[in-house]
This record gives structure tokens, C-alpha cells and sequence, in this order.
């Protein structure tokens, strides 16, 4: 494991986006030609689109708006805090092509392709080298990561070929199935050329990373070739979603955790490594590359503990009774106590009297009243203390950053080859064999398994949201599962099927008017 290498390659990053205590050396068009023909400088090409990966976990663009449209994560407005529209409608449905951080998630998922584009284009023009072809696949993975997104959330995208550098002809459009074949054909011809786990840097891309991307492809694929609105129509590539999972487990390059909660952990990437991490992205806030402010935008401002503050505390998101109802509360993942006698509060799921470490209880900061939380809360005008709390990615109370997060985010892990393995196993009939996999994960968390004729789709699904939650997996799980329009807390009517994919941002048309809306929506 070589963490510094990565960090060095965000250093490196770092040095050409900071803007501060940087002294701007202007070069001419000939030298930096020189910098970027220079083999020894394919680092620093690849850098931007490594960077792109962080985006994944931003709370301003795709975490937000694809965890607060499900059952899982919601922004309620809590008087004047937290009053924005934007909030409020992507977690009813009500969103519309102006909103905000739909815009944002467009915007990143296509930022990312174009950093890819950028490093494959002069990456393109140096000599060959394992070095250049290793970094070549790696920025393709990335690049087939973005428009796994872009296709997953809005279904088309502007598409062009890194060679394609004339931007005065207009891009290819390309549609879902477009998408959805120049994926797999990308990582069938990348995964042969991808190094394992232990043959590259922690934080690099793997062959296993791309095969885990090619599986959720092919575990999604009746639903990316299925007709709109419903996209319940298409074809089922479940032997080859079989096929993929199957190599990942039997690689032996990972192992399940015994301990779910030293993944999540602020100083977690030992324990990932030597565990199931398959995609593991990298934060160190000491080198400014700090992660969502997992705990900030949570906790109520009068839980401070350790080095963060009241100032510190957002008193913001939550989750809903919806989700919780899919919980045995005895279930380990659901709460753990090894941090409460540094920060007052238990790992999970926060709910009823809140402590601080010393064991008082805590009243709130808008009138006095016992910081109770409670599972009911309203969308529109939440009390301070309504709305159960979670907190899935652990702090370091003695911090000092503590505006930010230094966990490393946990994208692809091996649990979920075994959940998609069960999930397709089940689907085509092999109900057997589903059962085993998913009593494996079960096992291994230290919780019941299930005896024969039990499982259904709904404990799958359940099963996953268990593993997964506010890990950005539940938009794409409920809408596999035919859920995501149904109604719910504080959703009480049923979604129109179209809105299964995001409107298309009025600021892609904007900049280009060629752009066409997603069937359902207002055309441009």
C-alpha cells in the first residue's frame, strides 16, 4: 500500500487549482506543450481525472441529489435554516429542470468525462510505456464512470471522443442505448489491461473496479434498455451480472470485514485495504482534499464534542420513518457504541435523548427543550430537534479539521459483489444460491440468517439498505426494484414514471440547443 503516491498526485492537482499563497507562472503555448509531451509528467495528466472521483461524494451535486430523492436521506427546512426549494422538491418529486443541484450533478458527471477526454488526448501523443498504458486504462475506467452516472440519472449526454478536439462541430447525443454500449464495449476491452489489487497503489484503479462497474451495468441492464416511461420492459443480463461477481470473489484479492464499523472509521484505509475495499477514494484534509462534512450537517449544534464546535454543527439532514421501518434495530449496522465516551452519540442511527460525553442530556439551542430526536419530522417546517439522525462515516473528535471529513469513501467493496451475485441469482430462479450469499453477508455482520422459502426480493433490497444506506446506492436500488415511485413519509402520492430520470438542466440547453428534454417534462 502506497497512500503518499496518490496524495502526491493530489498535490499535484492541488498546485494548478489553488488559488491561494501561489505565486501564477504565466508560459508560453511552446513550453507548455513541452510540460505536457513529457512522459515524466503522465502523473500529472492523470491527476484531474483522479480528482473527478471525489466528486462522487459531493453534497452539493450527485451524493445530494441522488439520496435525497429516496426514503433515505432528506434535507427538512427547519425555520428560517435550511429553507430552499431545491431541498424540499427533490425529495418529494417535484423537481423540475431549474433545480439547482440536479444542474450541479450534470455539470460534475460531465466535468469528470471531459477530464478524462483531456488525459486520454495527451496522454494519447506520448510514447508508449506500461506506465502511459496502465494510467490509459485507469482514465478510461473514470471516464465509463461518468457516464454510468450520467446515464443512470438522466439516460443521454453529449458525447465526444478524446480524439475529437474540434468544438466547433457539435458533440454525438447520445441515448441510453448508446450509452450502455460503449460502457461494455470500454470495459471489456480495459479489464484484461487493468492491474490487481497489491499490483498498483491504494486509491488506483483496479481490474476488479472495473468489473464491479461492468456488473452494475449488467445487474441495471433491464432497466437501461427497458422503453420510457417505466423501463421495466428490457432485457436481463443476469448470468453475466453472475459472471463478474463471481470473479471478483474468487480473485482472492479481498475478504469480507469482520467488523463493519473499522471501515467506516476516520482513519479507515488500513483496515479497508486489508479487507473488501475494491474502490476506495481517497481524502486527507491536511492536504486540502477533505471529504463531505458527514457529521457537520447532521448533528444538532448543541452536540459538540472534541474539537468541533457549535459553530461547527449544521443541525441539517436526517433520515425518514420510511427506512427505519425496514430495520431490525438489533441489527450491529444499525447503531455501535465505540466512539459515545469521546462524542456522547453512538455510531448509526441517533434517535431519542441526545448526551453529551459526560452523560447530561442535552436540551436544544432555539428554546430549551430536551434534544429528543424523534423519527417523525415535517418537510416543510421541522422543529430543531425532529428527524433521526445518522451518522455512517465516523469523526476523529480531536480533529483539526474539523470542517471536513478524512475518511476515506468506501465506493466499491466485496459485500456488494455478493449482494448483486444474490439479487441476480434470485431473479433467474437460483433461489439457493441466492440464499447463501446473502446468509454469508448476514453471518458475517452477526445477525440472523434466513432458512429456506424466507427470502424475497424485499429482504434483498432491505439487505442492501442495511449495507449501503447513505452511501448513494438507494436511488438506483429502489428503482431496480420497481420502488422509487411509490409514496412514502412525507411523499404521499405516487411519482410519475418519467421522473425516473432527472430533467435535463436548463443550463444544458443554454449552452447548447441542440440539448432535448426527457419525455415528461416541459421541452425547452
Amino acid at each position: 500500500m502506497n497512500k503518499l503516491y496518490y496524495l502526491s498526485l493530489a498535490i499535484l492537482f492541488l498546485g494548478f487549482t489553488a488559488c491561494s499563497d501561489l505565486q501564477e507562472e504565466v508560459l508560453d503555448e511552446q513550453n507548455g506543450s513541452v510540460i505536457v509531451e513529457d512522459p515524466t509528467n503522465v502523473d500529472m495528466l492523470v491527476t484531474p481525472a483522479y480528482a473527478f472521483l471525489r466528486d462522487l461524494q459531493s453534497r452539493g451535486a450527485g451524493w445530494l441529489s441522488q439520496q435525497t430523492c429516496t426514503d433515505e436521506v432528506v434535507f427538512p427546512t427547519r425555520g428560517a435554516n435550511w429553507n430552499s426549494a431545491d431541498y424540499r422538491t427533490i425529495f418529494t418529486h417535484d423537481y423540475t429542470a431549474a433545480n439547482s443541484y440536479i444542474k450541479n450533478t450534470w455539470n460534475s458527471y460531465l466535468i469528470g468525462f471531459a477530464r478524462c477526454n483531456v488525459a486520454l488526448y495527451y496522454m494519447d501523443k506520448l510514447p508508449a510505456s506500461e506506465k502511459v498504458t496502465d494510467y490509459k486504462a485507469e482514465v478510461r475506467f473514470i471516464r465509463a464512470l461518468s457516464m454510468y452516472q450520467l446515464n443512470d440519472c438522466f439516460g443521454q449526454m453529449p458525447y465526444r471522443e478524446f480524439s475529437e478536439y474540434d468544438y466547433a462541430t457539435d458533440p454525438h447525443y447520445y441515448t441510453r442505448a448508446d450509452m450502455v454500449a460503449k460502457m461494455i464495449s470500454e470495459l471489456n476491452e480495459i479489464i484484461p489491461q487493468l492491474k490487481e489489487k497489491g499490483s498498483v497503489p491504494y486509491g488506483r484503479i483496479t481490474k476488479a473496479a472495473a468489473q464491479m462497474l461492468l456488473a452494475k451495468i449488467y445487474l441495471n441492464y433491464q432497466v437501461y434498455t427497458g422503453t420510457a416511461p417505466a423501463f421495466t420492459d428490457g432485457t436481463a443480463k443476469w448470468d453475466e451480472t453472475i459472471g463478474l461477481c463471481d470473479a471478483i470473489i474468487n480473485s482472492g484479492k479481498y475478504i469480507l470485514a469482520d467488523d463493519f464499523w473499522k471501515l467506516y472509521l476516520a482513519d479507515n484505509a488500513a483496515y479497508s485495504n486489508q479487507t473488501e475495499t475494491i474502490l476506495p477514494i481517497i481524502f486527507d484534509p491536511a492536504i486540502g482534499i477533505g471529504g463531505i462534512p458527514w457529521i457537520n450537517m447532521t448533528l444538532d449544534y448543541n452536540q459538540a464534542f472534541g474539537t468541533y464546535s457549535a459553530s461547527n454543527l449544521w443541525n441539517g439532514c436526517c433520515t425518514t420513518p420510511t427506512f427505519l421501518a425496514t430495520w431490525d434495530q438489533t441489527d450491529p449496522r444499525f447503531s455501535d457504541n465505540r466512539l459515545k465516551s469521546t462524542t456522547g452519540f453512538n455510531l448509526g442511527f441517533l434517535s431519542g435523548q441526545q448526551y453529551n460525553k459526560a452523560g447530561v442530556a442535552l436540551v436544544t439551542k432555539d428554546g430549551g427543550r430536551p434534544l429528543i430526536f424523534t423519527p417523525d419530522f415535517s418537510n416543510n417546517n421541522s422543529l430543531e430537534e425532529q428527524g433521526i439522525r445518522v451518522v455512517k462515516y465516523a469523526p476523529n473528535p480531536a480533529t483539526t479539521y474539523p470542517g471536513s471529513s478524512e475518511n476515506d469513501y468506501q465506493y466499491y467493496r466485496l459485500t456488494d459483489a455478493y449482494l448483486m451475485r444474490a439479487e441476480a441469482k434470485f431473479r433467474k430462479g437460483d433461489v439457493a444460491g441466492a440464499l447463501t450469499d446473502i446468509n454469508t453477508i448476514r453471518a458475517k455482520r452477526g445477525v440472523p440468517t434466513y432458512g429456506s422459502g424466507e427470502l424475497t426480493l424485499e429482504k434483498i433490497l432491505n439487505e442492501r439498505g442495511f449495507e449501503f444506506y447513505w452511501e448513494n446506492s438507494r436511488r438506483n436500488d429502489l428503482i431496480r426494484f420497481n420502488k422509487y415511485c411509490e409514496a412514502r413519509y412525507e411523499k404521499t402520492t405516487v411519482t410519475p414514471a418519467y421522473k425516473i430520470l432527472f430533467p435535463v438542466p436548463l443550463t444544458a440547453y443554454d449552452a447548447d440547443k441542440n440539448m432535448k428534454q426527457n419525455p415528461g417534462y416541459p421541452a425547452f
